[in-house]
């Protein structure tokens, strides 16, 4: 498993200080989180790769990162995620590039890990 695969998934496993401070609103946040991703006019998809879109222009590794899995658990393809990627390069301009850069090694990553799985 690559290097920012496994360290994404020992964070998830820890889980969030956030969580355990007994405030609500961050409860409340990861219950609502997941409805927005859900099926209606657009596709769960479609939503993952405008969320994808949004995370490269705030240049958000930890966001990319999440994104990217669950597309590649949506079975996107490389063509869809490089298309979006220069859809985000128009649109963000050339501040982008790095965090496409690192974005494009982690989809070698995954892909690697889904070679492996097989």
């Amino acid at each position: 498993m690559g290097e920012r695969l496994t360290a994404y998934k020992a964070a998830m496993e820890r889980g969030s200080p956030l969580r355990e401070t007994g405030l609500s609103v961050f409860d409340r946040f990861s219950e609502l989180y997941p409805l927005a991703y859900e099926e209606g006019a657009l596709s769960t998809k479609t939503l993952e790769l405008v969320a994808l879109a949004i995370s490269v222009v705030r240049d958000c590794e930890d966001c990319i990162t999440y994104h990217m899995i669950q597309l590649h658990e949506l079975g996107a393809s490389r063509e869809e995620i490089f298309q979006l990627f220069a859809l985000t390069l128009v649109v963000g301009g050339s501040t982008v590039i790095p965090i496409l850069r690192k974005s494009a090694f982690f989809l070698e990553e995954l892909e690697e890990e889904r070679t492996a799985a097989t």
